[in-house]
């Protein structure tokens, strides 16, 4: 009990700071030494601080943003991205589908914070709307995590599947409904009732799939190069603005005055601070415990694969991190007769990630569109809310079982 007591204060800590407008990498700064001092790793702060300086990943992260905010001016300032939204709209018809058919096409691979990627359009496209900052936020950033429930490019379904003994096919059946009611939720709250605008009934032309590419490919060869070669998403990033500038003949002078415009140290404070939050989280086994003192507890098996992924994926603010460690203790509960508990601790750790100001995705766009974070949960809690009663109802109504499910052999 005492250890969730302790988490609990530092969620408060984490919390409070920012919600008296206190920027959310002192926040988080503050929640590592006292996560530190709580757990009895005060002295493992400061080789935590020393690893999360000396990380490769971290310094990849660090270097490779920059250059991400580097190609979003430079697509927003040539006029490239208007020029691509413009046609786009002319191919779909209707800018409800065009602000969340992007963040949508790049959530499809994974990349760091990536709504990062898709922000410049929505921010032009929510502009054009007269959507306010939370609005362009929660658009953006909901259709981006849409199909991570069960993409098998992703690292959070890829270690499920890894960790529980099924195939991606087994996760698909379990999670496919829940990714149709996420879109068709998401639609319905976010951009159903936006007004589009009128088009002047201007038809589409291959010139505007070819305007719509010269926008689109520069990010999706940023995404895939890492994937597909292995390459550091900087260099990626960097091979991809070379392209751009090159194939639409930008001029030096245009592209060095973008340098200095590109360069946003506060966000690099708030990614380092995420990072080192995370170490001190692992370092300290702080996750582990809370976890373990739940378990303590014998509660139902359905109440465990709601608590633990939600709290794991709200401190750690990624998939794998509540996937990783909530699994490998709840798998003993995913037997054959409990197998459907799988797309609920699932949904519920992922509830958890989208709602946590420690994920990447949310931290850096939110700083980006300058949102409110009490705006943004207004809007956004009542769809996680939402979310997660469907997949109790689909628990409730034995999903997999009605349509065949999983084949249970592999738990045994």
């Amino acid at each position: 009990m005492f250890e969730i007591i302790k988490l609990s204060a530092i969620l408060v800590l984490i919390i409070a700071m920012t919600s008296f407008k206190i920027e959310l990498f002192y926040a988080l700064f503050a929640g590592s030494v006292l996560t530190g001092i709580l757990f009895g790793h005060s002295v493992g702060l400061i080789y935590d601080l020393y690893h999360t300086i000396t990380n490769i990943d971290v310094i990849t992260l660090l270097i490779a943003f920059p250059f991400v905010f580097y190609l979003s001016n430079v697509l927003t300032e040539s006029g490239i991205l208007s020029n691509m939204l413009v046609s786009l709209e002319k191919l779909i018809g209707d800018m409800r589908f065009v602000i969340i058919s992007l963040p949508f096409m790049i959530g499809l691979v994974p990349a760091p914070s990536g709504a990062m990627l898709s922000a410049p359009f929505a921010e032009e496209l929510g502009n054009r709307l007269n959507l306010k900052p939370e609005r362009k936020f929660v658009i953006n950033y909901w259709f981006r995590h849409v199909t991570e429930y069960l993409n098998p490019v992703y690292p959070g379904p890829i270690l499920a599947v890894a960790i529980l003994g099924i195939t991606f096919k087994d996760l698909f059946l379990l999670n496919a409904p829940v990714m149709a009611f996420v879109l068709i939720l998401g639609f319905i709250l976010y951009v159903a009732r936006l007004k589009s605008e009128d088009i002047n009934g201007e038809k589409a032309s291959f010139r505007d799939v070819r305007v719509v590419l010269n926008g689109f490919l520069p990010i999706l060869i940023a995404i895939l190069l890492p994937i597909i070669f292995k390459l550091n998403l900087a260099l990626s990033l960097a091979i991809s603005i070379l392209l751009l500038a090159i194939v639409n003949r930008l001029k030096l002078g245009f592209l060095r005055s973008l340098i200095k415009k590109s360069l946003k140290y506060d966000l690099l404070l708030l990614i380092f601070s995420v990072m080192f939050f995370k170490t001190v989280l692992e370092n300290s086994k702080a996750i582990e415990l809370v976890s373990n003192a739940f378990l303590e507890y014998h509660l139902p098996h359905f109440a465990l694969a709601i608590i633990l992924p939600f709290i794991t994926g709200l401190i750690t603010g990624i998939t794998i991190g509540y996937v990783g460690l909530t699994f490998t203790l709840l798998k003993p509960f995913f037997g054959s007769a409990d197998l459907h508990l799988v797309m609920l601790a699932y949904v519920s750790g992922f509830i958890g990630v989208l709602a946590s100001p420690t994920h990447l995705c949310f931290s850096v766009t939110q700083k980006y569109f300058k949102a409110s974070f009490g705006r943004i949960y207004r809007l956004l809690i009542p769809a996680l809310i939402l979310l997660l009663a469907f997949a109790i109802f689909m628990e409730l109504i034995g999903w997999f079982r009605i349509f065949g499910g999983v084949n249970a052999k592999t738990f045994n």
